[in-house]
C-alpha cells in the first residue's frame, strides 16, 4: 500500500507530510475549480526540490489544455502529472507525445454516492493514462478534489477489477475509515487532503494516524477495533 498526501502547500507542511510516512505529495498547480489548496509553479518547484529520497511529487491540476500542462510541468520539474479537469482522450494522448514515456499520467475518475456513477468512464483512456485516480464530486460546491466526502466503494472496487491500471482511491478518506477503504476497494495507493486539514492546515497527529492506518489495514483487527 502506497499513501499519497495531496494540497501541501508551504515548508511547514511538507516536514509534516514527510514525517507522516507519505511515499507522494501533491502539489495543487494551475486551478480552474474552487480549492483553497492551489500555488504557483515557483513555490512547487521549490518545495519539490526539498523532498527526500523516495518520497515522489505529484504535480495536481485543473488544467486540460496540454500547451498549458506542458508548462506547469516545465516550470515545476515534475514528472507525475494528476489530471483533475475534463480531460478528452484526444487532449490526453498529445500530452502524453509531448511529454513523452518519462512523465506518468494519473487521470482523475469521478465516482459518485450512488451505484455505477462513473465519469469519464475509464475505458477509453486505457493506454493513455498510467493510473486512474477515483474522487468523489460536490455537486454543490463544484469541487472536483478535496470535497471531504466519501462515494460509493462498492463501484470504485469494481474498477479495481476491470481497468489494467493502478487505481488510486480518494474521496473523503480519513484516518477512522482509510482502512476499511483499502479492505473494501483494494486501491494500488490512497489519497487524502482536506481530512486530514481540520483548521485548514496539515494536522502531524492526523497525518501521521492516516498513514499508519492505511499501510495497517490488513493486520488482525485487535480490541475489537480497526488498529490505529
Amino acid at each position: 500500500m502506497r499513501v499519497k498526501i495531496c494540497g501541501v502547500k508551504d515548508e511547514t507542511e511538507l516536514e509534516i507530510a514527510v514525517n507522516a510516512g507519505a511515499d507522494a505529495i501533491g502539489f495543487l498547480v494551475g486551478q480552474r475549480y474552487p480549492s483553497q489548496d492551489f500555488i504557483l509553479p515557483e513555490k512547487a518547484a521549490r518545495l519539490t526540490a526539498l523532498l527526500p529520497p523516495f518520497v515522489s511529487p505529484v504535480l495536481v491540476t485543473h488544467l486540460t489544455d496540454p500547451g498549458e500542462i506542458l508548462d506547469l510541468a516545465e516550470k515545476t520539474g515534475i514528472s507525475t502529472i494528476q489530471l483533475h479537469g475534463p480531460s478528452t482522450p484526444e487532449q490526453l494522448g498529445s500530452l502524453r507525445e509531448c511529454l513523452g514515456t518519462g512523465v506518468k499520467l494519473i487521470l482523475a475518475i469521478h465516482v459518485g454516492a450512488l451505484p455505477g456513477e462513473i465519469s469519464p468512464a475509464p475505458a477509453p483512456f486505457e493506454t493513455l493514462a498510467d493510473a486512474f485516480l477515483l474522487d468523489s464530486f460536490d455537486p454543490v460546491t463544484g469541487k472536483v478534489g478535496g470535497t471531504g466526502k466519501t462515494h460509493h466503494w462498492e463501484t470504485s472496487a469494481q474498477i479495481v477489477n476491470t481497468v489494467h491500471r493502478p487505481v488510486i482511491l480518494a474521496g473523503g478518506l480519513n484516518p477512522d475509515n482509510v482502512a476499511e477503504a483499502v479492505r473494501t476497494v483494494r486501491p494500488y495507493a490512497v489519497d487524502a487532503n482536506s481530512a486530514l486539514r481540520p483548521f485548514g492546515k496539515l494536522d502531524a497527529r492526523i497525518a501521521g494516524a492516516f498513514v499508519q492506518n492505511a499501510l495497517r489495514a490488513f493486520e488482525p483487527v485487535q480490541s475489537g477495533g480497526v488498529p490505529a
